[in-house]
């Protein structure tokens, strides 16, 4: 049976494959047939043009919308304020956010928690803090995506020490941290050369009951290397692959670039060989690592071989 909502979820189908003419051959099919669209369709259409040819163009679609006969809603506001957002276009996101006032239409927590972020990609981490503010004052209840949200601001824009305290002062307040929560701040407080505090909180994790994944050993893997502590490095390394974890480009890259580096350069090639018959390409920064190597030991015939496989 025809409907709406199998308008729209063949739309949304269609919008995840980026074919904007079937979306549009879908709606006018359905019209045809008797099957109006609603809000949720226009919001569809309004969000994959955004993302896929412009934000004028997805903006375009309200008007559509309007001669329709249908009010957008907080959703299809959200949809062009996160696009605006994802292009630091600070204001045309407040410009949307002051026309869904003016419309009487109330923003909802995830508008709020998209202006947050899109302060903190600017680099305006006092107003995002003041949104946060208004979120707690509020009559909204912050979930995990707004801590989060604020956690990884706060790193981003060099605020270490906030983050630890906001994150110490909302476990205080009985808020359970998610993985995700924890791999924002252990990135951090690598990014930041904490090594120790990051160690830590890696701990911190493993006695709270929840399982690192790769991400979170993969970045404390690459400060330890950054550090220079490269035996700590290797230990994580060996940790993750007892646990069974497949490493991925970024984790074989690192591993490569540290052990060259440390002159264990037979396990470095191990490793280049595993990536291999896994598929994965050699970053550039590893082949010119391991390039280097084989010129200071003068191993010419190795650096003329690798140089051939580079130019491959």
């Amino acid at each position: 049976m025809l409907s709406t909502l199998l308008l729209n979820t063949c739309m949304a189908s269609f919008c995840k494959c980026r074919h904007l003419a079937k979306v549009e051959a879908v709606i006018v099919d359905g019209i045809r047939l008797g099957v109006l669209p609603d809000v949720v369709t226009y919001t569809t259409l309004v969000d994959a043009y955004c993302r896929i040819v412009g934000l004028d163009e997805g903006y375009s679609i309200l008007q559509r919308m309007r001669e329709a006969g249908i009010t957008p809603n907080v959703f299809t506001y959200n949809s062009m304020i996160a696009s605006a957002t994802r292009k630091r276009l600070s204001s045309r996101v407040l410009d949307f956010f002051d026309e869904m006032l003016q419309a009487g239409i109330p923003p909802d927590l995830w508008s709020y928690n998209t202006l947050m972020h899109c302060f903190f990609k600017i680099g305006k981490p006092d107003e995002a803090n003041r949104i946060f503010r208004d979120i707690i004052l509020s009559d909204f209840p912050p979930c995990p995506t707004t801590f989060n949200i604020m956690l990884n601001g706060l790193c981003k824009n060099g605020y270490i020490n906030n983050a630890i305290m906001l994150f110490r002062n909302l476990e205080h307040h009985g808020f359970v941290p998610q993985l995700i929560t924890y791999n924002i701040l252990i990135n951090g407080l690598c990014k930041a050369r904490r090594l120790r505090a990051a160690r830590k909180t890696l701990q911190k994790l493993g006695e709270s009951g929840i399982e690192p994944n790769a991400i979170t050993y993969t970045t404390v893997m690459k400060c330890c290397f950054r550090s220079k502590q490269y035996q700590k490095g290797l230990e994580i390394m060996s940790l993750m692959r007892s646990k069974g974890y497949t490493f991925d480009g970024f984790s074989y890259c690192t591993v490569i670039t540290a052990l060259v580096k440390i002159g264990r350069v037979e396990e470095a090639n191990s490793y280049m060989e595993k990536m291999t018959t896994n598929g994965i390409e050699l970053d550039l920064v590893s082949y010119n690592t391991l390039l280097n190597w084989y010129c200071k030991e003068g191993d010419l015939e190795s650096a003329f071989k690798l140089l051939d496989e580079i130019e491959k």
